[in-house]
């Protein structure tokens, strides 16, 4: 591990090397705070081609007895994965390691990657042999070389090498040269920034086994939160570890969508590219797309009737709890399923918990030093939980309540609220929420949970980019939010990726946790999205200017958004989820 100074002027140059070289400012509170005021010069350690700012050395104080020493080395050191490069050198060196048999994947189910081999499912056999090519790569410090090949070069080495994906991609595609990633004698198609070499896995080596058939690369640890274990909310995230790190939602979902793609003949952006937009192909897939979102609404709200006929009031599902990551279409998804439950007899009521905010005189946080600016509304300890469970419960016995209209602007409730009181008859009527701790059990905690149905959305793209990288559901939802914040708040694309940040550590400790204890997972994803945002945000990242601390970012993204060919908004139903996000639909929902 050598050491190297990194000369910087500013916390804006500071944070611009970073996300240059990784996608990402590190969270590290050493980064935000100990160079808020940011010296001419830093030490870093440089290994692999990684680059890490060298901590300060941590004062010695008596260790508590609850504390183990994987609590502290979390604390001490972030993980190696949460560079997006890191990750990018784990999916490019698995891909490497499956030539035989060959894999295509990379798709992200929590901190896993999932592989798999077409027609046919792995052997436990296969999956060993993997594993320790994986192992063999990393410990032979290898270099990972970028180069640039003719298009014609390009073309045959993927054909030969029965790389369909990446075909597909450079056909759909107009270029003199390719660039690709090189491992000795294996090459992948350059998408972004890899490690110098394969060592840089050594300092904590992915798990590779066998699911279902497919090959699952767990990654860790990688803390989902900005905050140490011992420090970390009650409900929020833990720390993942290697081989225990796995959405099961995720993994369903995904595998789901991806059968879908398949049997469409649209797995890979090369394949959505070569829709024909002169004829019916590209909008006979929409409509597809947009029947296969029908029907998983029809689906849930039978499942839902299913809860309601023949049951007890103890047992009739009183509420509809609705959460997901920002972007994934709750508003319009939550409208929508209130109309397929009424075409089966039920009267869904939308109640708004935003307004359920604990007075400022009551949050906790406010006590010691009375500052509104200390009070986290994302935290569920801002929330008045028994207020909530109270009128949940009164609601579902039949009686009135008032909601509280909570005023953001004085911190305190406004008047005496309003009043609600579900339709009659009651056994036929139920509350639809949704939020950011709809699925918390701590925030319906007095709700009898057998009156609960719990649903977790998000927009879970199975569309490969290449063998080894799949489009990742984040950036499919930064592009819809950034064509909804321009369209609808006046926000540059600046401005949204600015507060990208902060969006992301909230879902990562108060939703993502919950995203398994659910009773249905719906994938708001429609394969064909990147290709309406495309002429949307293009010109919106476009405008981003160097010297801006989003300028990697945009960039990043621009690159991305090159893959995939344009298709005109005219072609997405009024009625589509989407429309949430590209306006001009049938529900005013943004």
């Amino acid at each position: 591990m050598n050491t190297k100074v990194l000369r910087v002027g500013s916390l804006r140059q500071l944070q611009t090397y970073f996300l240059l070289r990784c996608n990402a400012i590190p969270r590290s509170s050493f980064v935000t705070r100990t160079h808020a005021r940011a010296p001419r010069e830093i030490a870093c350690l440089e290994w692999a081609g990684v680059v890490r700012l060298a901590m300060p050395p941590a004062k010695k104080t008596p260790a508590k007895k609850s504390e183990t020493a994987s609590d502290t080395a979390s604390e001490a050191m972030p993980s190696i994965y949460e560079d997006a490069s890191t990750r990018a050198t784990l999916r490019f060196i698995v891909s490497c390691a499956a030539e035989t048999p060959a894999l295509v994947g990379g798709r992200t189910v929590g901190r896993a990657y999932l592989f798999s081999s077409a027609g046919r499912p792995l052997s436990a056999k296969e999956v060993e042999q993997v594993s320790a090519r994986v192992t063999k790569l990393i410990a032979d410090d290898l270099p990972i070389t970028k180069k640039a090949l003719p298009y014609a070069e390009a073309l045959k080495y993927f054909g030969d090498a029965g790389l369909a994906q990446s075909v597909a991609l450079l056909r759909s595609r107009s270029s003199e040269s390719v660039e690709v990633h090189t491992l000795g004698s294996c090459s992948r198609l350059a998408f972004g920034a890899l490690a110098a070499k394969t060592s840089v896995l050594a300092a904590e080596p992915p798990v590779l086994s066998l699911h279902n058939g497919a090959l699952l690369v767990s990654y860790g640890p990688c803390d989902g939160g900005d905050a140490p274990p011992a420090k970390r909310a009650k409900g929020a995230s833990a720390p993942g570890h290697a081989g225990a790190s796995v959405s099961t939602s995720l993994l369903s979902a995904s595998n789901d969508h991806a059968a879908w793609g398949a049997s469409h003949k649209v797995s890979c952006v090369g394949e959505l590219n070569s829709l024909q937009t002169c004829n019916r192909e590209l909008h006979d897939f929409i409509l597809h797309a947009e029947f296969r979102q029908e029907a998983k609404l029809a689906e849930l709200a039978s499942a839902i009737a299913a809860r309601c006929t023949g049951s007890s009031d103890a047992d009739r599902v009183g509420v509809v709890c609705i959460a997901g990551p920002t972007s994934s279409g709750k508003t319009t998804f939550a409208t929508k399923l209130t109309m397929y439950l009424r075409n089966l007899g039920f009267t869904g009521r939308a109640l708004t918990v935003d307004h359920y905010y604990l007075p400022l005189d009551r949050q906790p946080r406010y006590q010691a030093r009375k500052l509104r600016s200390d009070v986290d509304y994302d935290h569920v300890e801002s929330m008045d939980s028994d207020l909530v469970g109270e009128h949940i419960n009164r609601l579902l016995a039949g009686e009135e309540v008032r909601t509280p209209v909570y005023n953001m602007k004085t911190g305190f409730r406004d008047g005496e609220g309003t009043p609600m009181k579900l339709p009659a008859p009651v056994d036929k009527s139920m509350l639809v929420i949704e939020g950011i701790h709809a699925l918390n059990p701590e925030f319906l905690k007095t709700v009898p949970s057998k009156r609960l149905f719990k649903v977790y959305i998000s927009p879970i793209s199975s569309l490969q980019l290449d063998e080894a990288n799949a489009l990742k559901t984040t950036d499919n939802r930064l592009l819809r939010r950034m064509s909804r914040d321009y369209l609808f708040r006046g926000h540059s694309a600046s401005k949204t990726l600015s507060m990208w940040a902060n969006v992301r550590r909230g879902e990562h400790t108060w939703i993502f946790p919950h995203q398994d204890a659910v009773d249905m997972v719906v994938n708001s994803s429609h394969e064909y999205e990147m290709a309406i945002l495309k002429p949307l945000v293009e010109p919106l990242l476009a405008a981003v200017p160097p010297d801006d601390a989003q300028y990697a970012a945009a960039v990043r993204l621009l690159s991305l958004l090159r893959l995939f060919h344009s298709a005109s908004t005219a072609k997405v139903p009024t009625t589509s989820l989407l429309r949430e996000f590209i306006g001009d639909g049938a529900f005013d929902c943004h």
